[in-house]
């Protein structure tokens, strides 16, 4: 079978575990008792939605015919780069409660970004998009929202 068509199928029996796992959460005391579902089964049809149009494009081309498309293959540096991000994402989610959402996220996009946008030419570009960006998004959340993010040891942000 084509690779698109196994990935339609994935996203298809992902988006029914859960949608069916959003379907068991618990119900809304007060209010209409459906609310707190309606996004996560939203998510969960959209990506049942969005994996069966990518099987039917996909088993139009024919299901097992094998047309011998270039395909990128994985070189050393591209599994490089996913062990970093691994690697980062874990680093992130550890620092994250304990560091605050400001003093996690600061040096998280910012390696990111170095590791993703090579060279030295880009460090300002990348300086000024992880300040902007984390900052941003503090405000918004924070202020805006009133969503409360975790804050650093030292009260700040």
């Amino acid at each position: 079978m084509r690779p698109n068509a196994w990935v339609g199928l994935a996203a298809i029996i992902i988006g029914v575990v859960y949608s069916a796992q959003a379907y068991a959460l618990p119900r809304a005391p007060i209010g209409d008792p459906m609310a707190p579902l309606y996004f996560p089964l939203g998510l969960g049809v959209f990506m049942i939605f969005l994996g069966a149009i990518s099987f039917i494009i996909e088993a139009k081309k024919g299901l097992n015919s094998d047309d011998k498309e270039k395909r990128p293959k994985f070189k050393l540096h591209s599994m490089k780069l996913i062990f970093y991000v691994i690697i980062l994402c874990l680093l992130y989610t550890i620092f994250f409660d304990h560091a605050g959402f400001v003093l996690a996220t600061l040096p998280f996009l910012m390696i990111m970004l170095q590791v993703v946008n090579e060279g030295r030419s880009k460090v300002k570009q990348n300086l000024i998009i992880t300040v902007v960006f984390t900052f941003g998004m503090w405000y918004i959340f924070s202020q805006i929202f009133q969503i409360s993010l975790p804050s650093s040891p030292f009260g700040i942000f």
